[in-house]
């Protein structure tokens, strides 16, 4: 009986004390901060969107990276996707080498929508005449 009591009057005085003195509750976050950071493209929707779509990319170069599954979740076209599928991937070269750079690079989206069987590489810029 005395434990309960005793229970009850600490969990009172733990919710009902305050920190004396003038006290201002001010956010975690200020909202000029929150909307810099959304203008920055820093979301938190789009920063777990972009490590989840990483590690999907990733986990299909892994398991059907030989067919080119990897390529087309990130929006090659099928060409692309054919090619490596007859080649089994340039024999596994290539699709190890994609892997390394969907793992290793920081952003992905050269490799987005990119049509081009080697997604690495560059494009040579045209000379002028």
């Amino acid at each position: 009986m005395r434990s309960a009591l005793l229970l009850m009057m600490l969990l009172q005085l733990a919710t009902t004390s305050r920190a004396s003195g003038p006290f201002q509750e001010r956010p975690i976050l200020d909202q000029t901060v929150l909307d810099s950071l959304l203008a920055e493209g820093w979301a938190l929707d789009t920063l777990a969107h972009r490590e989840n779509s990483r590690l999907i990319s990733s986990g299909l170069a892994v398991l059907l990276g030989p067919f080119g599954a990897h390529r087309l979740y990130l929006g090659t076209t099928p060409k692309v996707a054919i090619i490596y599928g007859v080649t089994f991937g340039g024999f596994g070269i290539l699709a190890l080498i994609d892997l390394g750079h969907l793992l290793f690079s920081n952003d992905l989206e050269p490799y987005r929508n990119n049509d081009r069987v080697f997604m690495w590489s560059r494009r040579k810029e045209p000379t002028p005449p």
